[in-house]
């Protein structure tokens, strides 16, 4: 039977953590005579962890973090942003590739890796189960994530559980707009997460929770797991590269800069990730003068995103070519994105580009940005002359009596009624929309009323998630994005969905005027 180490140190700060996941994985993946290893971490103070191709400024609410004593920090791994407390206890795999017989980490190993975390739970009197691509829940919630990457010879896979879980930490230290959550906003987000704490009606001690990993860790790697710590040239080179770990260089790693009035931005939900797209333009000479391609997903190996990124840089405004040059690197192998594909990336690619173009209508680019289309670019778009105006219900009044109606006084006291007026002077087909199951219903009645065209108003984070939605309708339109709170900033997007969302938000007005007006002219 092989030995493979079993590494738990005390506590570490988040770069310690961080600096020592390279450490192991490059040494390992270079052949160096160290083990395989199984590795249980926990982090002092608390920290904010964003993914490997994720930025801070996107992804963390940064004042609140240093005024709290909440570190910051990247993780060598993709996924999503996540606040890692001293409660929570984080487990890795450092190990050859040749180990599992694989060149690249697959959803199936993913898969196989989850399986003990799946029966020490299960031993430990939980029901959880794996859920794809990389996650492990309990009756739908999620008690833990997993992510890894890999480095030549070795790869490294992790995941964290979740023994208590401070939901009003969390919301506060990501960038969730949290200045109207209310008990019922925080006891929304415990319908998608759970604790070992929730479920045991306590949380059990840590040794307990490491000892019950190792042993189903063990029995599924067919392995014996021994006690170690650090070789020595792992602690020299821990020390050279701490340093570079605390740094804004190795935090702010992903950091799109730019010039809001030349920047573009579009994302694009699969089912295996989140990808944005952020571009910095020159119009006038129509070349791609930067691009930033961040999101929640795993890509290997980890720097080939920053390769496609240089690839793209100082290419003409085209999608063909731009995408041209994305689907190379996939179909060459110079990067995947388990679960995902290169259309995957050329979509907000496309998205961005479409936005870009709407500036030649005299509207300035950064107001081109809270602009989304479906089903032709804004040429297209306005030369089908849009008839229908669909207006959200939840920019209503909260108190109005047909708040939930598809009707309007066009009373002018809420954006709705404002919009509504618009809509009447430019003799259009004015449509109050109550919920999702109501929009796909009114976009397909358009459709067989003869409407050639739609503009409407909705938030960016519910296209982003119905982009693919709306291109089913089959109707090309112009969608305005919303201003404040909106039911995603408020996790309550099944409220909203289902037509029951309780807060107000408010129409962009005046991007509405223009883009009326150009569809007009």
């Amino acid at each position: 039977m092989r030995t493979w180490r079993l590494l738990d140190l005390p506590p570490l700060t988040a770069a310690e953590n961080m600096a020592l996941d390279e450490v192991l994985l490059e040494l390992k993946g270079e052949g160096a005579d160290v083990p395989n290893t199984l590795r249980f971490l926990q982090f002092s103070p608390r920290a904010v962890l964003v993914g490997f191709h994720q930025s801070v400024a996107e992804e963390v609410r940064v004042s609140y973090c240093r005024a709290n004593g909440i570190d910051i920090n990247r993780r060598i791994t993709g996924g999503g942003g996540l606040l890692f407390d001293e409660s929570q206890i984080g487990w890795e795999i450092i190990c050859d590739k040749a180990f599992f017989d694989l060149v690249v980490p697959t959803d199936r190993l993913f898969r196989e890796l989850c399986r003990p975390v799946v029966a020490a739970l299960r031993a430990m009197g939980i029901d959880a189960r794996f859920r794809p691509r990389n996650d492990i829940e309990v009756a739908g919630r999620k008690l833990s994530g997993t992510g890894g990457t890999d480095h030549e010879g070795a790869f490294l896979f992790q995941g964290t559980l979740l023994t208590d879980f401070d939901v009003e930490t969390m919301l506060k230290s990501l960038r969730i707009p949290v200045e109207k959550l209310k008990a019922k906003e925080v006891d929304s987000v415990k319908k998608r997460v759970t604790c070992l704490a929730w479920e045991l009606g306590r949380a059990p001690e840590p040794a307990a929770v490491k000892a019950a990993l190792a042993r189903a860790f063990a029995r599924h790697l067919g392995v014996r797991l021994e006690p170690a710590g650090l070789t020595p040239e792992e602690k020299r080179l821990l020390a050279e590269r701490l340093p570079y770990f605390r740094s804004k260089e190795w935090i702010d790693l992903v950091n799109p800069k730019y010039e809001k009035t030349e920047v573009v931005q579009a994302a694009y939900k699969s089912p295996n990730g989140l990808a944005r797209c952020t571009l910095a333009v020159n119009l006038p000479r129509k070349v791609l003068k930067n691009v930033f391609i961040t999101g929640d997903f795993l890509s290997f190996p980890s720097r080939a995103l920053f390769d496609l990124e240089a690839a793209l840089r100082g290419l003409p405004l085209n999608a063909d070519i731009l995408c041209g040059v994305i689907r190379g690197f996939f179909d060459d192998g110079r990067i995947a994105i388990p679960g995902m594909e290169a259309e995957d990336l050329c979509k907000p690619i496309r998205q961005a580009l479409e936005k870009a173009a709407i500036a030649r209508h005299g509207i300035p680019l950064e107001y081109c940005n809270q602009i989304s289309l479906t089903n032709g670019s804004f040429d297209e778009v306005i030369a089908h002359k849009p008839s229908a105006l669909l207006l959200p219900y939840c920019s209503k009044l909260k108190d109005c009596d047909l708040r939930f109606s598809k009707d309007c006084r066009a009373c002018g006291q809420c954006t709705v009624g404002q919009a509504w007026a618009m809509g009447q002077e430019r003799n259009m087909r004015n449509v109050c929309v109550t919920s999702f199951e109501d929009l796909l219903n009114e976009l397909a009645a358009l459709r067989r009323d003869g409407a050639k065209a739609f503009i409407g108003c909705c938030c960016q984070p519910f296209f982003t998630k119905h982009v693919d939605d709306f291109a089913k309708a089959g109707l090309p339109g112009i969608l305005v994005n919303i201003d404040d709170t909106t039911c995603y900033d408020l996790s309550q997007e099944d409220e909203a969905h289902q037509g029951s969302f309780a807060s107000q938000t408010h129409l962009n007005l005046g991007l509405l005027a223009a883009v009326l007006d150009a569809a007009r002219a």
